[in-house]
């Protein structure tokens, strides 16, 4: 057993189950998903009256909001009333900085995290420790529907770091006894090692496999085309558009149901995958309002979300900057949450090696966790052995900043792949004016 890695997953498991109200919140989940439609709009208003009154009564940014447009709470009374206050957006808590933090608890019981730079430009997130035990208990309940339990085995191809990029005669997984996860290296996926994972899945047991859907797509393109049989009890994905192709790739080498769902390191919003296989919003997790873009297509709308749990650093109506196509089925799955027909998400391409290594887009993303002061940024692989970082600096940005950039690709990115940065005046749109994170010019 790795002892350091055990030591890790101890303070994961305190954190998440033990240090706040995880198997309280548990218990409640378990009930409040049976509510009807007006007594889950009746939880709604009384935990968004909550959230507003924390927030309005010990956050600078949102006193000051309320002074500068007119806002009273007290005319706040049905979910909709929301709209008093303005659409919030990431560049607006960007400038924010510090002012958008609830300084009233001791610093020392927050914790630091980051937007994942999806949309090119990577955010600070300030979380409570009471959030991070009841976002857990939110996370298990879409592993609940799956049928997955907390003593199951399952299989995880995330962001998590267990070798440096360039060793490959390494273990390149970790167990954690504790949490019940088999951790594998997304940063060494080949098809090489993409056959030694399926016989590490089938050595313990596991019952299922989450992670990003490129990754798990590709290995089970690998298990397909070797005719490795991998007999799971659900396929779970997130952080990055699951396509059709993906969803028939994995559910025929697995032979099961793919649960995707939808969430955010802002925590304002999530969106899980029932058994019928339809995708819900969470009504108890934040006030998600789905916005139409186009009056002629009044069922394409953006994510504008109010999280109710965060109180270390509270959103209230921010735009996460995703498409929805929203639907008015009701689920014969018996829950009254509202229905999302798809997450349209943000088609991005990923990037190969010239050992045959493949990163989707989430991974490459993640590496812009713990990047500060760059306001935009994009990874452009313009040949089979190279990529460049086009960035925007922030006026706070320095050689320093740079060097943390550099050193973070390093440890994560094998040096057969050199990387250079490049630094603009504004990265490369598209022509309705988004951000790539990841464009591959190569075929």
């Amino acid at each position: 057993m790795d002892i350091k890695f055990a030591i890790k997953g101890g303070f994961t498991l305190f954190t998440k189950r033990y240090c706040g109200p995880f198997w309280y919140r548990r218990g409640w989940l378990k009930k409040t998903q049976w509510l009807s439609q007006q007594e889950l709009e009746g939880l709604q208003i009384v935990l968004l009256k909550k959230t507003l009154q924390c927030a309005c009564d010990s956050v600078p940014f949102y006193r000051e909001l309320l002074s500068k447009n007119d806002i009273r709470l007290d005319k706040i009374h049905i979910p909709t009333d929301i709209t008093c206050f303005p659409v919030l957006t990431k560049e607006e808590v960007l400038a924010a900085g510090k002012s958008i933090i609830r300084p009233k608890r001791p610093y020392m019981i927050y914790r630091k995290a980051y937007t994942g730079g999806t949309t090119g430009t990577p955010m600070e997130i300030y979380r409570d420790l009471f959030s991070i035990s009841t976002e857990h208990a939110f996370v298990r309940r879409q592993f609940d529907w799956a049928g997955i339990g907390m003593k199951d085995r399952c299989a995880y191809l995330t962001g998590r770091l267990i070798a440096k990029p360039d060793q490959s005669e390494v273990k390149l997984h970790r167990y954690d006894p504790l949490m019940k996860e088999l951790i594998l290296s997304t940063y060494h996926l080949s098809k090489e090692t993409a056959r030694d994972y399926l016989d590490i899945m089938n050595q313990f047991k596991v019952k299922a496999i989450t992670g990003y859907p490129s990754a798990v797509s590709f290995l089970a393109r690998v298990a397909l085309d070797t005719g490795k049989d991998m007999p799971l009890q659900a396929a779970l994905t997130s952080s990055e558009t699951l396509s059709s192709e993906m969803r028939e790739t994995i559910e025929k080498a697995f032979h099961c149901q793919v649960y995707d769902f939808y969430g955010s390191a802002e925590r304002v919003c999530y969106i899980f995958t029932c058994e019928k296989g339809n995708y819900h919003l969470n009504p108890e997790y934040g006030l998600t309002e789905l916005i139409p873009i186009d009056e002629n297509n009044p069922e394409r709308c953006k994510v504008v979300s109010t999280g109710f749990w965060n109180r270390a650093m509270p959103l209230i109506r921010y735009e996460l900057g995703d498409i929805v196509i929203k639907s008015n089925q009701v689920c014969s799955c018996g829950r009254e949450f509202p229905v999302v027909k798809e997450i349209e998400g943000r088609q991005t391409a990923g990037i190969r090696t010239p050992s045959g290594r493949e990163f989707g887009a989430a991974i490459l993303t993640h590496l812009l966790y713990g990047t500060g002061h760059i306001l935009e940024s994009q990874i452009i692989q313009d040949d089979l052995d190279h990529i460049s970082i086009e960035y925007v600096p922030a006026p706070s940005f320095t050689t320093e900043d740079l060097q943390a950039f550099d050193n973070l690709f390093k440890m994560h990115i094998p040096s057969e792949l050199q990387v250079t940065f490049k630094k603009v005046d504004a990265v490369k749109r598209t022509k309705s004016g988004k951000i790539l994170p990841v464009v591959s010019l190569i075929k």
